[in-house]
């Protein structure tokens, strides 16, 4: 009787550890998900809440965070949770100035501040190239070369190789063969446009006979492939845009059509488009277009046609007292943006577009009103931010915190608005009053970084180290560059 009771008492002692066990398990699974979640237990109110992920990172990496004064004790890159609510980051780094920024952060979300930039106290800046002139200067896409004129009179274009610190250079002449003689003594001019994707050929405009244009597309590689668009095309455009990376196809308007032309198939396409005011290229093979105002209709449109496309597709259209009508187009994590700019308003519409017989399923994202007309529209290549930018400055809209910036520049332009260009996907920079001035994507933390002259060229170097720029002087002109990371 006693050893059943024992064997009966065993039992029962084995099976309550195995469930204290059981629950201690879900419990610490459950606390964990909850933390991994976000959740934190509220003292003050006795509730359980949950909170967010902020992600900190810098260039140059090793800044201290401040997290709402308080010291975090790890540097950059690192990471917190934190309660759901705005949180106000400082980072410093010795040398540097500091970079701070307040952001909302909403429940069971990641916030990433991995884009921080810290500019030097006092940026060195050196002299790394003299020119006796400077008449152009354009970066090529991926920051690698610098196109320079440094007298448009003479066809001859100075490419300047920045992919190491050693600046290499290597001057081009276009060949004669390649462009019109002028007839007159008005002065001739060459100036780059564009470069490729391909970093290779660059898009040069001739201006000689005091109105007359043409066109020519300019192998830096090999000269003697240098073809000239008006000549070989019989065509006199307005606008000149590349297409596909490789450099060989370009979108023509003449009059108001817009055409393509293949430079190695020698071939111009058929009217892609009619009627066309205003024309950019998107992801290389697509056209978007603003028409001038259809008289049987008495109305303006934005649309787009790719090279898959017989038939242009319309978008959204205006009235015809429309003014300042663009269209610009992105993608962000598979999520497809249209961005419309007409008169004073921004609209941002998010869905698929129409397609044959597929109708548009676009569905408005935001609307946004501005002071002044639109004078460039741009969604970045990131595709998360759409940038309005106006006389005066520029309105952001983040389509991933759902929050729209207006930004004032710091200098008003003394010379005619020039478009505003990205320094990296998060960084804007303009040279107003000759100053070079970073500006981050919502207007915050903006620095002035080394005087530069307006209208040409600023690009950093491919390792971050260096950004560059060009100064005119009395005996001609200079690029230089300041030192942004300190140290090796």
């Amino acid at each position: 009787m006693y050893h059943h009771s024992s064997k009966k008492r065993q039992l029962i002692v084995r099976s309550v550890v195995y469930s204290i066990m059981t629950l201690s398990v879900v419990a610490i699974v459950t606390i964990l998900m909850l933390i991994i979640l976000g959740y934190s237990f509220n003292r003050q109110d006795g509730r359980l809440e949950q909170g967010g992920l902020m992600q900190f990172a810098s260039t140059p990496s090793g800044a201290t965070v401040t997290l709402d004064e308080v010291a975090q004790s790890s540097r950059t890159p690192s990471k917190a949770n934190v309660d759901a609510k705005n949180h106000h980051v400082t980072m410093d780094r010795t040398g540097y100035r500091q970079w701070q920024k307040s952001i909302m952060v909403e429940p069971g979300t990641i916030r990433w501040l991995s884009y921080a930039r810290l500019i030097p106290t006092e940026p060195v800046v050196s002299t790394v190239h003299r020119y006796t002139g400077l008449d152009s200067a354009l970066v090529s896409p991926f920051r690698q070369w610098i196109a320079v004129s440094e007298n448009a009179t003479v066809p001859v274009i100075t490419i300047a190789d920045i992919r190491s610190e050693q600046l290499k250079q290597e001057s081009i002449t276009i060949p004669e063969e390649s462009y019109t003689v002028p007839t007159t003594e008005a002065v001739q001019s060459f100036a780059v446009e564009s470069w490729a994707q391909d970093e290779k050929h660059m898009l040069v405009k001739h201006t000689y006979d005091t109105d007359k244009v043409e066109w020519i597309i300019v192998d830096r590689t090999d000269v003697s492939k240098t073809i000239n668009l008006s000549k070989t095309f019989a065509i006199n455009p307005t606008k000149v845009l590349f297409g596909t990376n490789n450099g060989r196809n370009l979108y023509v308007k003449t009059d108001d059509i817009v055409r393509k032309v293949n430079l190695d198939d020698r071939t111009l396409s058929r009217p892609y488009v009619s009627n066309v005011d205003d024309f950019w290229v998107y992801d290389s093979t697509t056209v978007l277009f603003s028409t001038a105002v259809d008289e049987a209709t008495n109305a303006r449109t934005v649309g787009y046609i790719s090279d898959d496309m017989e038939v242009a597709e319309t978008i959204k259209s205006f009235p015809a007292e429309t003014t300042n009508l663009k269209i610009a187009f992105g993608e962000y994590y598979s999520r497809n943006f249209v961005a419309i700019a007409h008169n004073t308003t921004l609209e941002l519409f998010q869905g698929t577009l129409p397609k044959g017989s597929t109708d548009a399923d676009l569905k408005v994202v935001k609307t946004q009103t501005l002071t002044s007309p639109a004078e460039w529209l741009t969604i970045s290549r990131n595709g998360r931010f759409t940038v309005a930018q106006q006389a005066d400055g520029y309105v952001t809209y983040d389509v991933e915190l759902k929050k729209a910036d207006p930004t004032k520049f710091a200098r008003p332009a003394t010379t005619p608005q020039r478009q505003m260009q990205w320094l990296d996907d998060y960084m804007i920079w303009n040279d107003r009053e000759n100053v070079l001035r970073f500006y981050e994507f919502d207007g915050a933390n903006q620095q002035d970084v080394m005087p530069v002259t307006e209208g040409f060229s600023v690009t950093l170097s491919s390792n971050n180290r260096y950004v560059y720029g060009f100064v005119k002087n009395e005996s001609g002109a200079s690029l230089q560059r300041a030192r942004l990371i300190i140290g090796n």
